[in-house]
């Protein structure tokens, strides 16, 4: 049951890097939208729908580009 090589975890590259570096400001601006959403009155709906929009967008890219950036790529280099 055990015969299975383990797993070897490859090194990070550099967008990878940067795709979690922007996962996390995507974030915080989503974090900030939602705040602002909460501030504007009730009658302004155009507003609010626009800033829950803009809130569930940034959220989805954050959450899209941390998965990206914590995942386990292969090196596919040709090597000579």
């Amino acid at each position: 049951m055990n015969d299975q090589l383990p797993v070897k975890r490859t090194k990070k590259r550099k967008l990878q890097k940067v795709a979690t570096f922007i996962s996390y400001v995507a974030i915080l601006i989503a974090i900030a939208c939602a705040a602002f959403l909460l501030m504007v009155d009730a009658e302004e709906k155009v507003m609010r729908a626009s800033l829950g929009a803009t809130s569930f967008f940034f959220f989805m890219v954050g959450l899209v580009l941390h998965t990206i950036g914590n995942s386990d790529l292969p090196d596919l280099t040709i090597k000579k």
